[in-house]
């Protein structure tokens, strides 16, 4: 007779006894937890992939002159620093031989066990397997580092790179909402979820942190 699983129960763990990785490393990429020093590197990536970035992060991103400001992307990080101190929301920075090519964001939840993903690639980056690289190796780093039962992520309808990445990675898609999103033109499309409940779904892929 196979073993049952016993049902999930909320944890009780204090979120600051979680310790996150100092670096996640692949064959081609180090993710590092942002830093005010990357701000002049991630202004130059985000200056760059503007135009390409605006349409989903839209709500979230500043102007042209913004993103590619040092002084204002450096703001940005101390704010990514506080909220990583906090344990609400990690993020990593990933360098491909000491090259900004992109971020990815755990934002925890953690009586749940539950991570929601979010990333973004540079422009010169894309197309070059750094975007699905870096998400496999932190969805890896939140089950074995951070405990994770589940981790979520979602995109616009109109996304085909993100769906893309995520068909590629093995996440099942569990919903479709409507009028999820909002186009930069006020246009209201549809949000596609997507999880992962097991590392085993993953591609191969050799991931290590300290």
């Amino acid at each position: 007779m196979e073993k049952r699983m016993p049902p999930p129960y909320a944890r009780l763990k204090d979120p600051a006894s979680y310790v996150p990785p100092r670096i996640v490393r692949t064959s081609r990429l180090d993710l590092c937890p942002a830093s005010v020093d990357d701000a002049a590197a991630v202004a130059q990536a985000r200056g760059e992939s503007h135009a390409e970035l605006v349409p989903w992060f839209h709500g979230t991103m500043g102007n042209p002159g913004h993103e590619r400001d040092a002084r204002w992307q450096s703001e940005r990080l101390a704010e990514a620093v506080e909220a990583a101190q906090r344990r609400e929301r990690l993020s990593y920075l990933a360098w491909a031989s000491g090259v900004c090519v992109g971020a990815v964001d755990l934002i925890p939840q953690w009586r749940r066990g539950q991570f929601r993903l979010s990333y973004w690639v540079r422009s010169s980056a894309c197309r070059q397997g750094y975007g699905a690289q870096a998400v496999n190796a932190m969805i890896r780093a939140a089950f074995g580092a951070l405990d994770a039962r589940l981790v979520t992520t979602g995109h616009a309808a109109p996304n085909t790179a993100s769906a893309g990445l995520a068909r590629t990675l093995g996440f099942r898609q569990i919903a479709c909402q409507p009028l999820r999103y909002e186009m930069p033109d006020g246009l209201l499309v549809d949000g596609i979820a997507y999880a992962i409940e097991d590392i085993a779904v993953l591609p191969p892929l050799k991931v290590a942190w300290a």
